[in-house]
């Protein structure tokens, strides 16, 4: 991480990185990028970028970088049509340190249509042995994200019986 900065407080775009991954400084800016494009890289595995893919992972990075508006450009156009092991490669920071959280959100980038496809499955898996995550790991990170969802699921049937208002 050569630009990583310390987070300001509550309401920055590191509050996401605080809640969902427990970092206390945010990754350089051309690794997030970097990132983003490989999770549209492996949404796009079954030959398909659904649009609710994309918008995932629009939201994501939106959020991540406290809304860059030439990222979120740039991620809009993108074409998702490089060799993911090649660009993940491209950064020390994630084929070192972010193996395994990128694999857990390729899978909910691929995931926001409401399928993970199997030729999606079969891009994370490749992405995931080209960065050394066990497939054994990809499978507890699959069980880990139907949970996940089954919770949020669960907690919005809690809250809103009769369904949401909005």
């Amino acid at each position: 991480m050569t630009e990583a900065t310390a987070y300001a407080g509550p309401g920055t775009a590191g509050w996401l990185f605080r809640q969902d991954w427990a970092f206390s400084t945010l990754p350089d800016f051309g690794d997030i990028r970097i990132y983003a494009k490989a999770l549209l890289v492996a949404a796009k595995g079954d030959g398909v970028l659904a649009p609710e893919e994309r918008d995932w992972v629009l939201g994501y990075m939106g959020t991540l970088t406290g809304g860059n508006p030439d990222l979120l450009r740039e991620l809009a156009a993108y074409p998702a049509d490089e060799d993911v092991v090649a660009l993940v490669e491209s950064s020390e920071v994630l084929a070192r340190v972010t193996r395994v959280p990128l694999v857990f959100d390729a899978l909910r980038a691929c995931d926001a249509d409401g399928v993970i496809a199997p030729g999606e499955l079969e891009q994370i898996k490749r992405l995931a042995a080209a960065l050394g995550v066990p497939e054994e790991t990809v499978d507890r990170l699959r069980e880990a994200h139907r949970q996940e969802k089954q919770a949020r699921e669960a907690r919005i049937a809690a809250v809103f019986p009769e369904g949401t208002p909005f």
